[in-house]
């Protein structure tokens, strides 16, 4: 009976308090990772790139995807968002580079020679379970401060006319 003193502490201090501090940093990456995936998908849905077609109702991909990130983010605490780029990915169907771009396209796209791909990148901080405002001993990323990262999701646009806008 003596020895039960100890193994709570080692049980819980030392295993469990670790665990569910790494358990909710990876909750909330997975769950910045699926904002990227939500403003990806919604934006290759849109009818143009950067100009609103018909507002509110037909709003850009750039706009869209900004929109439901900041949504998606702003619901779960731990997250903060502070870019958003988006990206039309141009991947040729035969040899060559793959080329990104923040601008619409110069010249209509051209399904038979490449594919095309909305692409969102999202940069921010994940903060831990518990975070230490006082700075007794090192701020460690992911233990006690938030760790600054990014993560993108991109998605096959539907309407490759509307890349020009």
């Amino acid at each position: 009976m003596a020895e039960f003193g100890p193994t709570l502490f080692i049980v819980f201090v030392m295993l469990l308090f670790p665990l569910i501090a790494l358990g909710t940093l990876a909750l909330r990456y997975s769950l910045f990772a699926y904002a990227a995936r939500l403003a990806a998908s919604a934006g290759a849905k849109c009818t143009t790139f950067k100009i609103d077609a018909n507002p509110p109702r037909d709003c850009s991909a750039v706009n869209i995807a900004s929109a439901i990130a900041n949504q998606t983010v702003s619901g779960f605490s731990g997250i903060t968002l502070s870019k958003i780029d988006c990206y039309i990915v141009t991947s040729p169907l035969g040899a060559g580079a793959v080329q990104r771009q923040t601008t619409p396209l110069a010249i209509a796209a051209d399904t038979n020679t490449g594919s095309y791909a909305f692409e969102v990148v999202l940069r921010g901080q994940v903060s831990p379970l518990i975070t230490n405002p006082n700075s007794w001993f090192f701020n460690i990323p992911g233990l006690s401060a938030p760790i600054t990262t990014s993560v993108s999701a991109d998605a096959f646009v539907e309407n490759t006319q509307g890349l020009t806008l």
